[in-house]
């Protein structure tokens, strides 16, 4: 099954991408260019909240491997 994505403007000439209401990417005109081209890009979200808060460097070390880890493992290393 083909999933339903949708747009939503977020600004002239640029729209965030969604699939059932999450995002997963953007679209938008760069006119800064010459000639102006559209630019897409894919977001990834890793499960869970992709940042936190730590009392030591230790800590943050910790936290953000345990993250990393539950993406890796719920999307394959490979992907």
């Amino acid at each position: 099954m083909t999933p339903m994505l949708s747009m939503r403007m977020i600004g002239q000439y640029d729209y965030s991408v969604r699939e059932d209401g999450q995002r997963i990417g953007r679209i938008r005109y760069a006119r800064e260019r010459t000639p102006g081209i559209w630019l897409w890009h894919v977001q990834v979200h890793i499960p869970g909240p992709p940042f936190g808060s730590a009392s030591s460097l230790d800590d943050a070390k910790q936290s953000f491997k345990a993250a990393w880890l539950a993406f890796k493992e719920k999307h394959g290393p490979t992907r």
